[in-house]
């Protein structure tokens, strides 16, 4: 894959990157609204479970499309850095769904995932100090 196409695969993944952390931000802010019960009577932990998990399995096969791309020279150590923090989101992302039970919300593993998610992300903003793009 050239450089120009690599930019541009990679501004796509960080787009779909953002849609899925505002829909995961959301799950988070109704399950507080859920417990402070200021939230629809549609609105359950359970729902939250079932669709955060739907989320989770689109945010895996994204995970791993991203894997799949080809870096080009110059790219390899950022794009090693990238993967290695959406797996770290995703792992985050599992462990709040864990944290999520019909009737209440673990607030410990919740916020340790919360945590381990920031410091993925901060992985994911390092990693453009990486890029090493060759001179021409």
């Amino acid at each position: 894959m050239q450089s120009k196409d690599y930019v541009q695969c990679v501004n796509q993944e960080l787009e779909r990157l953002l849609v899925f952390e505002t829909v995961f931000k959301e799950y988070a802010h109704t399950c507080h609204n859920i417990e402070k019960g200021n939230c629809l009577a549609s609105e359950s932990f359970e729902r939250i479970h079932l669709y955060f998990t739907k989320n989770v399995i689109r945010f895996d096969r994204f995970v791993d499309q991203c894997a799949a791309v080809s870096a080009p020279s110059g790219y390899e150590r950022f794009n090693q850095l990238l993967v290695h923090g959406l797996r770290g989101i995703r792992a985050s992302l599992i462990d709040m769904l864990n944290a999520i039970q019909p009737d209440h919300v673990d607030h410990s593993q919740f916020s340790g995932a919360l945590r381990q998610q920031q410091a993925a992300r901060e992985q994911i903003n390092n990693a453009f100090e990486e890029i090493n793009v060759p001179a021409f």
